[in-house]
């Protein structure tokens, strides 16, 4: 079935293709009588007429889509939710949220802004010094690097403040030996090593030694591993920080198979909440994200780009509030 466009519209109803035009796009300085724009406007939605994205965008010299470059992350539950929270904030505020998987291998990216015609770029990563410039020549906003440190304003999530609030916690239980749970994965440096590099700073700060840091995979002989190193050195831990739920899960179970209780011989505290950590036997102990604020905060910052109003704050959430440490049964 062929498309309707607005010269359909315009015969069906009876005017010029240039009246469908004004009544379509709300402009009211033609003298156009109420009774022709109900009739344009009866006809467009009888026809089931839907305006060109295209032409829309050739007339405003952008669209309303906010591509997301996104680099080779895993598939994480954190990131997804962040991910349709962003899509949701910015729906409200009249865009629609486009990702794209990008690992640096496909077609340049040059290329896509000439077709896609974004209103911004957003990148969750860092783009090359290329691809930043071909935006520039093509006066396309970006906001680069969201989920680095140097971005972190741009969402008020702080990497480093996570590892700080999971150490914090730990002392103020009366831990001095503290050993971190790393991640043996290159995708996640990203968000590990600026939560290792505030977990060693609290420890610093507070006049602890450093943290006892080994490196996991996601398997149960590197959760075993890693627990025999924390509890069988010299000078053992006394709890530990993991990167994330699913690496303290992992601790969790293999500290039940080599008969260590938690919490009373090795506490244990993760990052995300996700919805097994509570679950969990004992229940887990973690740092919980307010990711609909973090995409709220990201929001404004796009729509500041694009030089619309930014939507008004949500009551209630400051910047500090995006973090949450969420005390369970393991510490």
């Amino acid at each position: 079935m062929p498309r309707v466009t607005s010269k359909d519209v315009a015969r069906e109803a009876g005017v010029s293709q240039t009246t469908v035009s004004f009544v379509l796009n709300g402009k009211d300085e033609h003298g156009l009588s109420a009774e022709t724009r109900r009739r344009v406007l009866e006809t467009a939605n009888r026809l089931g007429y839907v305006p060109s994205g295209a032409g829309r965008a050739l007339r405003k010299g952008r669209s309303n889509v906010v591509l997301c470059v996104v680099p080779d992350f895993p598939v994480a539950e954190a990131m997804e939710q962040f991910k349709l929270a962003l899509g949701r904030s910015l729906g409200e505020a009249g865009y629609t949220c486009v990702f794209l998987h990008h690992d640096g291998t496909a077609t340049p990216l040059a290329e896509l802004w000439q077709h896609v015609q974004p209103a911004v770029v957003v990148a969750f990563g860092s783009l090359s010094a290329a691809d930043a410039q071909s935006l520039q020549r093509a006066e396309i906003p970006l906001l680069d690097g969201v989920f680095t440190p140097d971005g972190s304003g741009l969402t008020g999530l702080n990497q480093e403040n996570i590892g700080r609030l999971q150490i914090e916690h730990l002392a103020a239980l009366g831990h001095t030996h503290i050993g971190y749970a790393a991640l043996d994965d290159p995708r996640e440096r990203p968000f590990c090593l600026p939560r290792l590099e505030g977990a060693t700073q609290a420890c610093r700060d507070l006049g602890l030694p450093a943290p006892h840091v080994v490196t996991m995979r996601y398997s149960r002989a590197s959760a075993r591993d890693a627990v025999a190193e924390w509890t069988q050195g010299s000078t053992p831990v006394t709890a530990v920080a993991a990167f994330n739920d699913l690496i303290a899960l992992a601790v969790l179970a293999s500290c039940r198979t080599q008969h260590i209780d938690i919490p009373n011989d090795l506490a244990l505290i993760g990052v995300d909440d996700l919805p097994v950590s509570s679950l969990a036997v004992p229940a887990l102990t973690t740092i919980g994200m307010d990711l609909t604020t973090a995409a709220g905060n990201l929001t404004a910052g796009i729509l500041t780009a694009v030089g619309a109003p930014a939507p008004a704050a949500p009551r209630g959430h400051a910047a500090g509030d995006i973090l949450a440490l969420i005390q369970r049964e393991t510490t």
